[in-house]
């Protein structure tokens, strides 16, 4: 047999060894997997399968906070602040309004970026401006009693960058949130903004006209402040304007921020930090009064 042609036989004679290795003894390999236990993600607390918690932990041992030294939502985005200063923290798309084709399409533009450090600067400043609006920090302990100064922000806008930004520059200075869907609409509002003795709201602007409509219902509320979100470029829809009423824009309302005037006031661990609306399917929405300590726990296994 010529020398050119035996390194090729010898490799075709290879690899069908390989497959019939494979097709009659291969499949052995595969039934030790069959047989082997999957690890425990879970395991039950005081054996009530209803309960279940983390395999290799105990009540003794959970984590209720991501650093021994944090015990507010406050003290953990500090901690942030300072450890990642320059990275890239919030993100948002540029909206370019509407594309019409067949049907009605959001259009965005490239990702905009802010940093930790710029992120800071903007809730520090916010914080400030709603304590000179009036709004002061939260008692140091929740309670269930109706409230007597007015301590909260009330958030009735959907999930963006200005409502995380509003959420840490209010918990800057002590100062409460009540969440509410935007789809709850205008009776949630009312409603909230009266049990809470609200001053202050943070809204869309195209919701600016459904507030001003029921603004003689919210006798605490002083400052309507509007984000941008997802309103269109060069928008001209009208600003309302109420008697006794501001309304500001949230670029606005920062830039009017003294932090040398109005200084953090930190929340603490057992203060309000979130009355979060439910969803009203059983009646009309009832808020969830969640502390600074229980928050920091949630946020931390939700990660």
């Amino acid at each position: 047999m010529p020398s050119f042609l035996l390194l090729p036989l010898q490799v075709a004679l290879t690899a069908l060894d390989f497959a019939i290795f494979l097709v009659t003894f291969g499949w052995l390999k595969l039934i030790p997997r069959l047989f082997a236990s999957t690890p425990l993600r879970s395991v039950p607390v005081n054996g009530d399968e209803a309960h279940r918690i983390r395999a290799g932990y105990t009540p003794d041992t959970l984590v209720t906070s991501p650093d021994p030294d944090c015990v507010t939502m406050h003290d953990l985005m500090e901690k942030s602040f300072d450890k990642y200063s320059d990275r890239k923290t919030l993100g948002s798309r540029t909206f370019l309004g509407y594309h019409k084709g067949n049907q009605k399409v959001k259009a965005f533009g490239e990702t905009k970026w802010m940093t930790y450090s710029e992120v800071r600067d903007v809730t520090s400043k916010f914080g400030a401006s709603l304590r000179a609006a009036g709004l002061t920090s939260a008692p140091p302990k929740a309670t269930l009693d109706a409230k007597t100064t007015s301590c909260t922000l009330a958030i009735f806008e959907n999930t963006c960058p200005q409502w995380f930004m509003a959420a840490v520059g209010a918990f800057s200075q002590g100062i409460s949130v009540t969440t509410l869907y935007a789809t709850l609409g205008m009776d949630a509002v009312v409603d909230a903004v009266q049990e809470g003795q609200i001053a202050a709201l943070l809204c869309n602007k195209k919701s600016l006209g459904g507030i001003a409509a029921k603004i003689g219902e919210m006798k605490s509320l002083k400052t309507v402040i509007y984000t941008n979100d997802i309103v269109a470029p060069g928008d001209t829809s009208p600003v309302p304007s109420v008697k006794g009423v501001t309304f500001i824009s949230f670029d606005d309302f920062v830039a009017k921020g003294d932090t040398k005037k109005f200084p953090k006031s930190p929340p603490k661990a057992e203060s309000e930090a979130v009355v979060m609306y439910t969803s009203g399917s059983t009646g009309k929405p009832k808020g969830v009064i969640i502390t600074h300590k229980n928050a920091l726990a949630v946020w931390r296994f939700g990660i």
